[in-house]
């Protein structure tokens, strides 16, 4: 599963809760409320709690309003002003049960809460309500990534991955390629032999694409029309040239006809892109400079691609 896509859970079973409680004797209590029926994490403050949601997010978070240093206010406000963690729900555990309360719960974005001492059967089943809409939503939010045709990802993930991936880049001080590849002379391939084996050709390529990378955390989405874009991070400018080589001989090793084209079959053009941690770039300048460098590689001749060359 890649780390930059929410994991679609199967089961309820599956599902992780963050207890927030500064209190040991509390956590545990909860803690063996939902014993054996979901996996849970504890964290005793509120600034522990945002550490863990930025590395590992979970399904579901019970916080406590009251703690020493960051209150559970504060940090349910900052986690709902967070995309990458706004959709997660949010349980009040609270000793506070007067309407002025309730109502601070609510602005500060909470889904739920649940006033101590806790009543494990009251809990339970709240926390079933909220993860049950929880799977069906995220697994709604993932469809709507999918492109129909080719079954990669289509270009709606990249506002929902490329913040965590950028994060990632920049905490991990590794190198992140982009790869933007485009079907040469393919609007030729259609108008000859038709819409229907134009998106057989798209199909093809795309599991080409798809099959060529060989690690869970690399990307590969179809970016629209014949074009799609691989995100690749941890791969230096050695290893993406290597990646785009392979990629162009297996196209050509699909052996697709394609009397238009100077090759007498379906070839691609890669442009080649690559940034490290210490570059303060938008990922807009970043997409900009792999079209420049696909669009080198199509000057060039096509069926190549071609590496982004900073101009002096």
């Amino acid at each position: 599963m890649n780390q930059y896509i929410t994991e679609q859970k199967t089961s309820l079973t599956e599902s992780v809760i963050l207890i927030v409680e500064d209190d040991p004797i509390n956590a545990v209590v909860i803690e063996n409320m939902l014993s054996g029926l979901y996996q849970t994490k504890t964290v005793h403050s509120g600034e522990d709690a945002l550490i863990l949601c930025d590395a590992q997010p979970p399904d579901i978070i019970l916080l406590d309003v009251m703690m020493d240093g960051m209150s559970g206010l504060e940090t349910c406000k900052i986690l709902k002003n967070n995309s990458q963690t706004q959709h997660i729900p949010i349980i009040f555990i609270t000793s506070m049960d007067d309407q002025d309360a309730q109502n601070r719960c609510w602005e500060a974005g909470c889904e739920d809460f649940v006033v101590k001492p806790v009543n494990g059967v009251t809990l339970r089943n709240r926390i079933k309500a909220h993860l049950t809409h929880k799977l069906q939503t995220d697994l709604l939010r993932r469809m709507s990534f999918v492109d129909g045709l080719t079954g990669l990802y289509n270009r709606h993930l990249l506002e929902d991955v490329m913040p965590k991936m950028i994060s990632y880049v920049n905490r991990s001080k590794q190198n992140l390629s982009i790869m933007m590849l485009d079907v040469d002379w393919f609007k030729g391939f259609n108008d000859t032999y038709g819409h229907i084996e134009g998106d057989e050709c798209l199909k093809r390529v795309a599991s080409v694409i798809k099959e060529s990378l060989q690690r869970p955390i690399d990307l590969a989405i179809r970016y629209g029309g014949e074009e799609f874009l691989c995100l690749l991070p941890d791969t230096d400018l050695q290893g993406v040239e290597h990646l785009a080589n392979v990629m162009l001989k297996s196209v050509r090793n699909l052996a697709i006809k394609h009397k238009l084209s100077e090759f007498k079959m379906v070839t691609i053009s890669i442009g080649i892109h690559t940034i490290c941690s210490t570059e303060n770039t938008s990922f807009d300048d970043v997409l900009a400079k792999a079209d420049e460098a696909l669009y080198a590689a199509k000057q060039l001749g096509r069926n190549r691609f071609s590496t982004y060359v900073p101009k002096t």
